[in-house]
């Protein structure tokens, strides 16, 4: 081998550094799964739902959620709260359900 002349290729893994953190995959949870489209006519339902029978107090979300759980309000309200106020909300216990936003579609 050393006093070899001849060249041979070697099958090689790369050297592939893992990424720290959590993995990014999506873990489904239940057994009930249905079509997109489907979903979408559901989820659009709901949130006209919502907009009709619910009181939209915009970026006070977290304020009112916090009152609604001490029973000063009652929970019958949506509205939107930044990524640090959601995760504050969720670690004190506070049950939120995300509606997914649906994008208009173009004729």
């Amino acid at each position: 081998m050393c006093d070899s002349t001849s060249v041979d290729k070697a099958i090689m893994s790369p050297s592939v550094k893992k990424r720290k953190g959590r993995d990014k995959t999506v873990e489904y949870i239940g057994e009930q799964t249905i079509l997109g489209q489907q979903a979408e006519v559901i989820l659009r339902q709901l949130d006209k739902k919502i907009k009709k029978e619910f009181q939209n107090v915009g970026k006070n979300f977290a304020k009112e959620a916090r009152k609604a759980v001490k029973g000063k309000r009652d929970e019958k309200f949506y509205g939107t709260a930044s990524r640090d106020e959601t995760k504050k909300l969720l670690d004190d216990g506070i049950d939120l359900f995300q509606l997914p936003e649906i994008k208009e579609k173009l004729s």
